[in-house]
């Protein structure tokens, strides 16, 4: 397990106004959301779904934005621009793993932070 942590909730802190209650739904919304939007992604990776790849490597990029998963921001972009041109598609699998091993790994550390949240709210 990865000891740093891989993601930053200042953005989304300061997105919603420091509502703490705000961020625990989010926090939920984002743990329910992005594991089936990587396996979705992992499904078209597998089928060689060039345009699946493209539309949810998007629809990820945002949570990644939001969570500021800044290890893979980049690589998030890159297999999306790179499936939906079709080019240098060599490039994806490697992608790929990256974005599944930094990916799970910030779920499972925001999911102990969805913990930290809700003894926060409830211990009010």
């Amino acid at each position: 397990m990865n000891s740093n942590k891989l993601f930053d909730l200042t953005n989304l802190d300061e997105m919603l106004g420091g509502d703490r209650q705000a961020m625990l739904q989010m926090v939920k919304i984002f743990l329910q959301a992005t594991p089936e939007s990587l396996t979705e992604l992992n499904n078209c990776f597998n089928k060689s779904d060039l345009d699946g790849v493209s539309k949810l490597a998007h629809k990820l990029k945002s949570s990644i934005d939001i969570f500021s998963i800044e290890e893979i921001k980049n690589d998030i972009r890159r297999m999306e621009n790179l499936a939906r041109e079709n080019v240098n598609t060599d490039e994806i699998p490697a992608l790929m793993n990256n974005i599944n091993s930094i990916l799970n790994e910030a779920i499972e550390q925001v999911r102990l932070e969805k913990d930290v949240l809700q003894k926060e709210l409830y211990a009010l």
